[in-house]
Formats: structure tokens, C-alpha cells, sequence
């Protein structure tokens, strides 16, 4: 077997492989829309390679015209899925008029026109191109690179240096074989790396993504999305930390719903679950981004805020506590739902969130005692 046999057989190998390993993940693990583009993206890689071996083995004008298509197709759609996983907004018209002026020009250039040059670049040109933008849309907004995204972000780029090094040396190309040889030098050394490098990084983004929804799971409640009582134990810990580090004020609000076994009791649960849902929104809409929000069980909710005081909390739980009064939701007959807080500060002597917890609890049982629909400050209740 000759060295181009082999290095096709190993891009084929690899993008069979990869078309496996993301069918299962998409049928197994969410269906995400990204990942199944991403498998066509490799199908047809599949077939494109195929073509190739046909064409360089065949001779024929006919398979060299399919794998141009099929480069371009499969390229498209990797960057449609990279576009798809951003959650940027994705029109389809940016991507299929310059693929169908660069299949045109691919044509062109292997019928009509007869031209190596064009032949050689068109087709590396379009793909660097279009693989420099998806680099740039994975690009995280707020947020710095997981690893997996970092290593799949240095794999496109790297994918996109070598595509334009081979747009280049396409047009070096002077006669039948002057030129060439740089071409089949570039591509032959660095191609397959970098073509089994964005596949495995592809596949370690989907695992990474997989691994971070389960965290996501792990630490929030399903019902309302806010944290679970696991992740308001952890947040807590940081949230403690930079405040003792940083000496600044710390506010815990503990509040639950006033009367919410008699909503369940005489409305069913799902309208029990609404409220819930519609409660939560409200103290998440409430505070400002950085503070915490979690569910501690049933009708109950954990609130830190940070670098308030437990008077600041009281303030903003007072609008939650108007607001919520006013609150129409879907499913929910009663009108005017009331809630309790009780609001407690972080003092020199608490060492876990269980301490705040305490003092809070014993604020929202003193303004449950005075008639309940009420703010209390652990400091007042004491």
C-alpha cells in the first residue's frame, strides 16, 4: 500500500470513527442540535474521503468535483455546529451562498477552466476562512475557555493555519509538477494530525459540556433552576471565604411562603409547583448577579447576598415581598401570595453556613409569630 492509500485510510478511519463516537453521545446524552451537526459534519466527511481515494486512484475529474462538495459541505457544517453550541444567532444564508460560489469556482476550475492554481486554493482558501470564524464564535463572552474548549479552540486554529498554507502554496503552482510538492508536503505531514486532533477535541468538548450539565444537575433543583440545598452549601463556603478574606458584609435571607400546604392541599400540586416557580424567578430577578439563590427544601429559600448588610437584604426582600403580592401566574387561582424572611448577618463567630442558617431561621420564626407576609432581622428578633 503507497503512502496516499495509507493517509486516506487514516482520514477515512477517522472521521468513521468520529461519526460513531458523536451519534452515540447525540443519542445518548441530551440530543444537543450541535452535536448532531457535528456528526453529519464527519458523515460526510466519511464519503468526501471516499471520493478522494476515488479520484486520485481513478483519475477522474467526476469524484475530484464530489470530494470538493463534500469538503465544503463537511466544513460547513462543523462550523454551523460550533455557531449552534455558542447559542449565536446562526442564518443559513451566511454559509450556503459563499459555499455554493466556492463549489461553483471548484468546478469551474477542474471543468471549463482547467486551472491547477484555482484547483489547489478555492477549496483550502474557503475552509480556513470559514474555520477562523467558528474559532471566533467558540470564543466565550464573560466567561474564560473550560479546557476542552481551549484544546479544541488551538485545534481549529491550527486547522486554519494549515489550510491557508496550503491556499498558498497552491499558488506556486507553475506546471505539471512545480509547486506541487510543497502542496503534497503540506498536506500529508500536517493534515492527518490536524484532522485527528479537531476530532478528538470535538469529542472531549462534547464530553466537557456532558460533564458540566451533570455538575449543573447535581447543584440545582429541577423544579425552580435555582440551587439545590448541595449547591447553596457550596456556594456558601466561597461566599464566607471572600467575605472573611476581603472583610466585607454578608447577608443571609431564609424565606418560605405563607400558607403553601393549604395552596397544595386545595389546588393540587402543580399549582404548588408554579408558585414555587414563580417565587424563585422573583428573588433570582430580585438580587444582583454575583449573589446566590437556592431552594433549601420544599417551600423554603436560601438567599446570600453579598456585600450587603442584613438591613440592605431586608430592603430588597421588602420589594420581593410587595411584588410578590401582585404576582398572576398561570395554574395558581389564589391571588396574592404572601411569603416570610427572616434575614441574618455573618458575624465574627460563624464558621459554615449553618450558623447564618440558625440565626435567619430563628428571624423567619419571629415574623411567622407576629402574623407572617413580614420581614424580620435576626437582630431584632433575638
Amino acid at each position: 500500500m503507497n503512502a496516499p492509500a495509507i493517509l486516506l485510510s487514516l482520514l477515512f478511519g477517522t472521521a468513521t470513527v468520529m461519526t460513531v463516537a458523536l451519534t452515540v453521545a447525540w443519542l445518548h446524552f441530551g440530543r444537543q442540535r450541535h452535536v448532531l451537526t457535528w456528526t453529519a459534519s464527519y458523515a460526510v466527511g466519511m464519503l468526501q474521503w471516499m471520493a478522494n481515494a476515488g479520484g486520485f486512484f481513478l483519475k477522474s475529474p467526476g469524484w475530484f468535483i464530489l470530494t470538493g462538495v463534500g469538503l465544503i459541505i463537511s466544513g460547513s457544517l462543523l462550523a454551523i455546529g460550533v455557531r449552534q453550541r455558542s447559542g449565536k444567532p446562526l442564518r443559513l444564508a451566511a454559509f450556503a451562498i459563499p459555499a455554493a460560489l466556492a463549489t461553483l469556482g471548484m468546478a469551474l476550475a477542474i471543468g471549463p477552466l482547467a486551472s491547477q492554481i484555482m484547483q489547489g486554493f478555492i477549496i483550502p482558501a474557503y475552509v480556513g476562512v470559514l474555520l477562523a470564524v467558528s474559532a471566533a464564535s467558540l470564543w466565550p463572552k464573560g466567561r474564560r475557555f473550560t479546557p476542552p474548549e481551549l484544546v479544541f479552540f488551538i485545534a481549529l486554529s491550527a486547522f486554519v493555519v494549515v489550510q491557508l498554507a496550503l491556499a498558498g502554496s497552491a499558488t506556486l503552482i507553475r506546471g505539471p509538477e512545480l509547486g506541487k510538492d510543497l502542496y503534497r508536503l503540506i498536506f500529508s505531514i500536517f493534515m492527518p494530525t490536524i484532522y485527528v486532533a479537531t476530532a478528538v477535541t470535538a469529542v472531549l468538548v462534547v464530553a466537557g459540556d456532558l460533564a458540566q450539565e451533570l455538575r449543573r444537575q447535581m447543584r440545582h433543583d429541577p423544579l425552580t433552576q435555582v440551587l439545590n440545598r448541595r449547591g447553596l452549601d457550596e456556594a456558601a463556603v466561597q461566599a464566607i471565604a471572600q467575605a472573611r478574606r476581603h472583610k466585607r458584609r454578608l447577608a443571609l435571607v431564609v424565606c418560605d411562603l405563607d400558607g403553601f400546604k393549604a395552596l397544595n392541599d386545595g389546588h393540587g400540586h402543580i399549582a404548588g409547583d408554579q408558585a414555587l416557580r414563580g417565587f424563585a424567578q422573583l428573588l433570582v430577578s430580585a438580587v444582583r448577579r454575583g449573589d446566590v439563590v437556592g431552594r433549601m427544601g420544599g417551600d423554603e429559600f436560601g438567599l446570600l447576598l453579598l456585600d450587603s448588610a442584613a438591613s440592605a437584604a431586608a430592603d430588597v426582600m421588602e420589594r420581593v415581598r410587595i411584588e410578590l403580592a401582585h404576582l398572576v401566574l398561570p395554574g395558581v387561582p389564589v391571588t396574592g401570595l404572601r411569603a416570610s424572611f427572616g434575614v441574618a448577618d455573618l458575624i465574627a463567630t460563624d464558621r459554615q453556613l449553618e450558623d447564618m442558617v440558625a440565626r435567619a431561621d430563628a428571624a423567619l420564626y419571629a415574623a411567622k409569630k407576629d402574623g407572617k407576609d413580614r420581614i424580620s432581622i435576626w437582630s431584632d428578633a433575638a
